[in-house]
């Protein structure tokens, strides 16, 4: 039967096999070895076929098994199919296994291919493996080859070194062994390959043996049972599952939900779910680029800030469709140099030859960025877009029943005319319409329209105005809605932000915070928070000798108006100013540096950018509250900065601010503006009903 296998004396290895750190750099360094298909690099397999390296007794013949020529891509066999909640086997996941039958540290690979789930440690990279091992040694039972499943209990690092450890007999090592599981031939072949023959008996022989039969197995493997990321596949399924509950809080289920989200939200889309932060976005947005063959490309937006990215560049080609107005261009018989309404062209005075080009010198007669421009562009734009695409007509060509449609149109644009909210301008979600709009919004939209036409028939661009004789839409009026946070709504905001503070404080917290608190204590508008300069206060002496703040704001029709500051509102603005690295006294900065300024420079935001810092806090703070307040959390969700405005106004009304006061303090014009905050009225009527029939019968008298 041989030399007796009890009774051999192990000699000592020579050589021993390359460094981990020569390996590392021999392996991780190859850019095929990153690629999706997987052959052995290790010198000494390279120029085997798999038929050489499975061909042992003990372990059979892998048919079909895959030469060392990069396979062709993988698909699951439809015996194994994998739940869309389960963790499936990527060929990154092969990549790691492989790194650790090749003998390469574990935590460098992690990094390189597992990075997805967050920064690797050693206890981590254990953890998977033996993850990954069991699903492997599943997948090899699953197709018949349970010896490729015993293949993988192996590790190369438990072969002995040679330094004169006691060799177990033969019985001892099958006693060891699955019962039944190995004929004796079997079991002698694999006593022979762990502790050697007389003529090889090196360890690093024996382990270098192994390693070139486990990377085989996993090329097999990779070839059956890994596949890249589809885009209905679970977040879950792919992503670390922290990560992936995090994702599913806010809707986010499965891959394609993600990459819509981040092409809709642009680089910063991390900043609407909690707790997930910058470096775990980067790490998703890597991992998605590097699938993108299946999952998609991500937009440039996505990938960079848009101060860093040269916008021109970006712009898609114009075109017709639904696309924003500086995207949008009509076919020729529709762009309106031929309208049916065009007035005579000798007696135009706009340069303008087609509707696009008098829509621009109707808005350019506004200041570029303004909260009045931007409501002009809307509407001009959801106009002109309506006319071409869904009226096929030029605007200089629709008449009064046309105008009747549009005005029909408003109350329900259709599912192709509505997008996501807060969609960026560059992404392809964007749409004119975020859903159908309210009584109050359709006569707005309609009295901006109306007065454009009215103005391109006063420069005789247009021969008459189509909306001369359309009514405003026979509707019931709306019933008043005050958009403001009750004063418990506003105490889970304030919890919230200051929790996100203390466990994770950054400079756009403190400025998210700062914003806050400084709307509500102010109720000042939008483009006035983002036009405000440190010249703009005020520390004066009463006439009873106190000092206090104020904020001159230049609001409505360029008037001026003084905003009393609360302490606490002062106090805001010295933390936010030390978070900013300047001097918490208020009059020593430089007066026309901006209240509200960029990260890491002293640039004012634009009213728009203040806009989407406020949405993406609240869009979060809802996400929180959502699991013990869901009607607060909708309230929340759905706030924004004139939301603000209207809480500071029924919060001083409730606390006895009188009117005349709120009135100068908010600016407006009329004291029956101001008069929808006084909310002590209705409370006490409230009350007073309660108490009444609080048991659900009238209380005697």
């Amino acid at each position: 039967m041989g030399p007796d296998l009890r009774t051999r004396k192990r000699v000592r290895g020579a050589a021993g096999p390359p460094s981990p750190a020569f390996q590392a750099t021999r392996y991780l360094d190859n850019p095929y070895y990153h690629s999706s298909g997987f052959r052995p690099t290790n010198p000494l397999v390279l120029g085997q076929t798999s038929r050489t390296l499975f061909s042992d007794k003990h372990l059979g013949t892998l048919e079909g098994a895959p030469s060392c020529e990069r396979p062709s891509s993988p698909v699951v066999p439809a015996s194994h199919p994998m739940s869309t909640e389960t963790p499936r086997l990527s060929h990154a996941h092969m990549a790691y296994v492989r790194c650790w039958a090749e003998g390469l540290e574990l935590v460098p690979a992690w990094n390189r291919y597992l990075y997805v789930n967050g920064a690797g440690d050693a206890r981590r990279a254990r953890s998977e493996l033996r993850r990954l091992l069991d699903e492997l040694r599943a997948l090899a039972r699953a197709h018949g080859r349970p010896e490729i499943a015993a293949l993988l209990r192996r590790d190369p690092e438990a072969i002995p070194d040679g330094t004169g450890s006691r060799i177990p007999t033969l019985e001892e090592f099958a006693a060891d062994q699955p019962a039944d599981f190995y004929s004796e031939a079997e079991l002698i072949a694999l006593h022979q390959e762990r502790y050697g023959s007389a003529d090889a008996r090196s360890a690093a022989r024996r382990r270098q043996r192994l390693r070139e039969r486990l990377v085989q197995a996993v090329q097999w493997l990779t070839s059956v049972g890994a596949r890249a990321p589809s885009p209905d596949d679970a977040a879950s399924a792919w992503l670390d599952e922290r990560v992936a509950r995090r994702l599913e809080a806010v809707g986010i289920l499965t891959l394609r939900d993600l990459v819509l989200w981040i092409r809709t939200k642009g680089f910063h889309w991390y900043r609407h779910i909690p707790k997930v932060g910058p470096e775990g976005a980067s790490r998703v947005v890597r991992w998605i680029r590097e699938h993108e063959d299946s999952l998609g490309a991500l937009p440039s937006p996505a990938l960079a800030p848009l101060s860093q990215i040269d916008t021109v560049a970006l712009t898609p080609p114009p075109r017709v469709g639904i696309v924003p107005l500086e995207r949008f261009r009509p076919p020729a018989e529709r762009d309106g140099s031929r309208g049916t309404n065009r007035a005579s062209p000798d007696r135009c005075k706009v340069a303008a030859s087609n509707d696009y080009e008098a829509i621009q010198a109707w808005l350019r007669l506004r200041v570029e960025g303004t909260h009045t421009w931007r409501a002009y562009r809307k509407e001009a734009e959801r106009f002109l877009l309506w006319a071409v695409i869904q009226r096929r007509k030029p605007l200089s060509s629709l008449d009064g029943d046309d105008c009747v449609s549009y005005r029909d149109f408003l109350a329900s644009p259709g599912p192709e005319w509505t997008g996501p909210r807060n969609a960026r301008r560059w992404s392809e979600a964007w749409r004119p319409f975020e859903g159908a709009l309210s009584v109050r919004s359709q006569s707005t939209a309609m009295t901006i329209v109306r007065s454009l036409c009215e103005w391109l028939v006063r420069r005789h661009y247009l021969d008459s105005n189509p909306w001369d004789d359309v009514p405003a839409r026979p509707d019931a009026p709306s019933m008043p809605q005050l958009r403001a946070l009750s004063r418990k709504q506003w105490q889970l905001v304030q919890e919230w932000i200051h929790d996100e503070l203390v466990s994770a404080p950054s400079p756009a917290l403190h400025r998210l915070k700062f914003i806050l608190d400084f709307a509500y204590m102010t109720g000042m508008r939008l483009a006035e928070l983002a036009s405000a300069e440190f010249g703009w206060l005020r520390h004066e002496q009463l006439d009873d000798g106190e000092w206090v703040w104020s904020i001159m704001v230049l609001g409505k029709r360029k008037k001026w108006r003084e905003v009393p500051l609360p302490d606490p509102a002062v106090e805001a603005l010295r933390a936010y100013l030390r978070s900013r690295g300047l001097d918490p006294d208020l009059l020593a900065n430089d007066p026309k540096a901006p209240l509200v300024a960029r990260l890491g420079e002293e640039s004012p935001l634009s009213a728009a950018r203040i806009y989407e810092i406020l949405a993406a806090g609240f869009e979060r703070c809802a996400n929180h509250v959502l699991a013990t307040d869901g009607r607060a959390a909708d309230q929340i969700r759905a706030a924004s900065t004139h939301w603000l405005r209207h809480t500071y106004g029924s919060h001083s009304a409730a606390r006895g601010v009188p009117q005349d006061v709120l009135q100068a303090n908010l600016g407006h014009e009329s004291l029956a503006t101001t008069s929808i905050y006084v909310r002590a009225e209705k409370a006490r009527r409230h009350r007073a009903v309660r108490d009444a029939f609080g048991d659900g019968e009238p209380r005697p008298d």
